[in-house]
């Protein structure tokens, strides 16, 4: 976006595509927004956002196996601390849920199938086909032609 013209952006489908321009301002009742308006909520309503916690089993999953791969210079750096002890009890019970989750799922889609059978079975009672009978003759078509007589 340029200051020039806020709120307008310039999009590619590709890098060697032309750029489109797009209009990202407030439209009501067909009035856009005014540029200057924008810049002002540019320049003094915009807030920089925390960055999300992070997540006790990844930090737990990075400790326990990445840092044997990490060049010695960045052994250091915060993402691969150990995680204290309330985090990991927090990952492993986390991860254990989730296992047990995983495991009670085929058990429990059994038991739906096998109710919707039984209902489906209660409900539907047994018809008798119909027999039909063909009045048409059929006609069969040969690929290749059959002389009469050279069989």
């Amino acid at each position: 976006m340029e200051s020039s013209s806020p709120g307008v952006v310039q999009c590619r489908k590709g890098p060697d595509d032309e750029p489109v321009m797009q209009d990202l301002r407030r439209k009501v009742d067909g009035i856009f927004t005014e540029s200057e308006k924008v810049g002002r909520m540019m320049t003094y309503f915009l807030e920089d956002l925390s960055p999300p916690p992070l997540n006790a089993e990844k930090m737990l999953d990075l400790h326990n196996k990445i840092p044997k791969y990490v060049p010695d210079e960045f052994q250091n750096d915060p993402i691969y601390a150990a995680p204290s002890v309330a985090e990991e009890d927090d990952a492993k019970a986390a991860k254990q849920a989730r296992r047990q989750h995983r495991a009670a799922m085929p058990k429990t889609a059994k038991e739906n199938s096998d109710r919707r059978a039984a209902t489906a079975d209660e409900g539907a009672q047994a018809t008798k086909k119909q027999k039909t009978v063909n009045t048409q003759s059929a006609v069969v078509y040969s690929p290749t032609p059959v002389l009469r007589g050279t069989q």
